[in-house]
């Protein structure tokens, strides 16, 4: 009677300490009928209506429930290997095993392994059973805040890498015995560095704090968002039987991250852009289905950001080619790969140069010296177009100190990148690498394309009068491209334009050369300087000259050349 009592005690305190756990079910794994029905009376020892108790005679059926179910407690005999699996699919389950004379050794070996306790079966009875899963319980709970920890990214809160993996790897096995797919959608922040360069790592960690909650609110209460480094974030959708369904979420997150943020006084628009990777279809590993939906979001990226992108197995070598550049262009700039040349810009009066446009090369070490071409836009889209910017200007405003110590009274020309132009602190830096060079201000002309101007309006606007404020001039490249800039040439501080005239020296006709006359006509009218760049051949020279070009620039004038070439040399040309 009092074993009764007891044993009912113990099921009343198991009740308690399990009551919030949605899931009161066991799975009782075990082959032999003899030994399966001995434990299965130990459980009828008390009849628990909250307790029921599933029997699975074959280990791999046991999997199968283990992944597809949600069990309190799995009793298992004692198999390592058993255990391994039954873990990887099922990690909140405590693991019961139930030993046959095994030694003291190996049931150590089996709790290292992660069970959560180890039984003799030879004087098991029904109460030592129970008192086995309730204190398993228990230290599985006193451990439970450690784990979680573990697994938890610290400043958002948000599954880590850890967990990803984990989750992942159950998934994954569920795959193989079921139909249902999943999956994986890598989200990156556009332009995160740029605010963290612009207002410090302690409101960019605010803003990835507020970013964490509000993909938690766009997720199903199944799915898992984690965060693995940086501004990126990865979602693991379940049981996803329809792309549309990944897409579907894709653009809620890509919608719900674009909406205005006000942190410390500072109103933040951010977009996100979003790589898709499909399980089976895309991937049967998780190195697989990261590296793909990573390879997704580089193609979302180069398409323009803020939009999410599926991968595709047919264009997998030319984004696997574009990503290797990228890790060559980080490594690059790690060892001194890249080069400054300089172009000569002259005067169509005098012939003299009075200018030389910087113009970026890099070395590759198996590819040989590679044009802008080749590498820029990977550059922009990758973001290591800021560090590469930041380069060029240093290294180009110490050539101007040698040239300028040389005796050479040119000014220097730099091309400024979209990136560039929307950093809010782009003119402050500018004016600190001045200082720091000690060049004047007004040696410097930066050129911002036409299009980009059109593009980012308010930002270029502020950032032409901050320049101007600091004495640098800002023209207008690729001018006439476009249709709309007009209006900002005549209100702004920009000195002049230039003109892409590489056409005309291809036999162009009248009505396109009237077109760059007229142009080159409006620009003087409104006291606006002209440079005619891409002149090939002598008499383009002539007619832009003609119709009132200032400047002149393109390989006929001069090919650019490293600095070393140019320095000692007479910088008059006689050939205008």
């Amino acid at each position: 009677m009092h074993y009764h009592n007891d044993v009912g005690r113990i099921f009343t305190c198991w009740t308690r300490v399990a009551m919030e756990k949605t899931a009161r079910k066991v799975l009782l794994v075990e082959l032999d009928p003899d030994k399966r029905e001995h434990l299965l009376t130990l459980f009828r020892t008390h009849n628990d209506p909250t307790l029921t108790v599933e029997v699975c005679t074959r280990p791999t059926e046991a999997i199968s429930r283990l992944a597809n179910g949600k069990f309190l407690a799995c009793l298992l005999p004692n198999d390592i290997n058993l255990l391994h699996d039954a873990r990887r699919v099922a990690t909140d389950t405590l693991y019961i095993l139930i030993s046959d004379n095994s030694s003291p050794e190996k049931d150590s070996a089996a709790i290292s392994e992660g069970a959560d306790d180890v039984l003799a079966r030879s004087g098991l009875d029904a109460e030592g059973l129970i008192r086995a899963m309730i204190h398993a319980e228990l230290r599985r709970n006193s451990g439970s805040k450690l784990a979680q920890q573990a697994k938890q990214d610290p400043l958002t809160g948000l599954g880590n890498r850890a967990l990803l993996e984990e989750e992942l790897d159950r998934l994954l096995l569920r795959g193989k015995r079921t139909r249902i797919g999943f999956a994986l959608l890598y989200i990156d922040l556009d332009y995160f560095k740029q605010i963290n360069d612009s207002f410090g790592h302690g409101l960019g960690d605010l803003l990835l704090a507020v970013i964490a909650n509000r993909l938690r609110r766009t997720m199903r209460e199944e799915d898992l968002i984690t965060r693995i480094g940086g501004d990126e974030f990865v979602a693991l959708l379940h049981d996803v039987q329809d792309p549309n369904d990944a897409a579907l979420i894709a653009s809620k997150i890509i919608h719900t991250l674009s909406e205005p943020i006000t942190l410390s006084g500072h109103h933040l628009l951010i977009s996100a852009s979003v790589g898709i990777a499909i399980h089976p279809e895309h991937g049967q590993s998780a190195t697989e289905l990261l590296q793909h939906a990573d390879q997704a979001l580089y193609k979302a990226k180069a398409n323009g950001r803020n939009g999410y992108s599926f991968f595709n197995p047919d264009e997998e070598a030319q984004t696997r080619h574009n990503l290797n550049v990228e890790q060559g262009l980080r490594h690059g700039l790690l060892e001194g790969q890249f080069r400054l040349h300089y172009q000569p810009i002259v005067d169509t009066r005098t012939g003299n140069t009075v200018s030389w446009e910087a113009l970026l090369r890099w070395q590759h070490p198996q590819l040989g010296l590679l044009s802008p071409d080749a590498f820029l836009k990977l550059a922009e889209h990758s973001g290591l177009i800021l560090p590469m910017g930041h380069w060029v200007i240093n290294q180009a405003l110490t050539a101007v100190k040698q040239w300028r110590a040389a005796g050479v009274d040119c000014r220097l020309s730099i091309n400024l990148s979209d990136r560039e132009l929307k950093q809010p602190r782009f003119a402050d830096q500018l004016k600190q690498l001045l200082e720091r060079s000690k060049v004047p201000p007004g040696v410097i002309q930066l050129e911002l394309r036409e299009d980009a101007l059109l593009k980012h309006a308010s930002q270029a606007t502020k950032l032409c009068k901050s320049l101007n404020d600091l004495g640098v001039d800002i023209w207008l490249d690729h001018f006439g491209a476009e249709y709309g800039a007009l209006g900002y040439l005549a209100r702004l501080p920009i000195k002049g334009i230039k003109l892409d005239t590489r056409d005309l020296s291809s036999g162009a006709d009248l009505e396109y050369a009237n077109y760059l006359r007229n142009l080159i006509t409006l620009a003087r009218s409104m006291e606006k300087q002209v440079t005619a760049n891409y002149v090939e051949d002598a008499v383009s020279a002539e007619q832009l000259s003609s119709w009132g070009g200032d400047f002149l620039q393109g390989f006929w004038i001069g090919k650019p050349r490293p600095l070393e070439d140019l320095l000692g040399q007479s910088v008059a040309l006689s050939r205008i």
